[in-house]
């Protein structure tokens, strides 16, 4: 198995129990200087991913993702997942789910760099009330 798809498979393992993680383990799968980005900001340096994790985590009451079989090339890797997550603040606590990819360059056996890419609006602003109503407008107006 090369590396870069082992280090998948681990990160898929951390991924699938996310919030029974420690986040002690994002050091054995993230690399020191590695960056993390997605639609909320850039998050650069172990550190800087390990506050953000423990930031997320500590706003919900459960977080686990769905991922697909990864797709692998040399030190890139492509994966594809569904987040599945509930929030006290959000439609009740009921869980939701968020549909989502990830593309992650692998070097020295971790993830050195990582993109996520998933809607914002889906993730958050369609649940809060009198905001959802104009997202979710907005979305239809740009479909039809």
């Amino acid at each position: 198995m090369c590396d870069t798809r082992l280090v998948m498979e681990n990160c898929i393992a951390f991924y699938r129990a996310l919030d029974l993680q420690s986040l002690s383990k994002l050091r054995a799968l993230y690399h020191d200087d590695a960056r993390l980005i997605d639609p909320f900001g850039q998050h650069e340096g172990l550190s800087a991913i390990e506050h953000y994790f423990a930031h997320l985590l500590g706003n919900v009451t459960r977080c686990w993702f769905d991922v697909d079989q990864p797709l692998c090339e040399g030190d890139r890797a492509a994966l594809s997942w569904v987040m599945h997550w509930a929030h006290p603040k959000l439609r009740g606590g009921e869980p939701l789910a968020l549909a989502g990819c990830s593309m992650l360059l692998v070097r020295e056996g971790r993830i050195t760099w990582q993109q996520d890419y998933y809607d914002a609006g889906s993730m958050v602003y369609e649940h809060i009330p009198l905001l959802g109503i104009a997202v979710r407008h907005v979305k239809q107006r740009v479909a039809s």
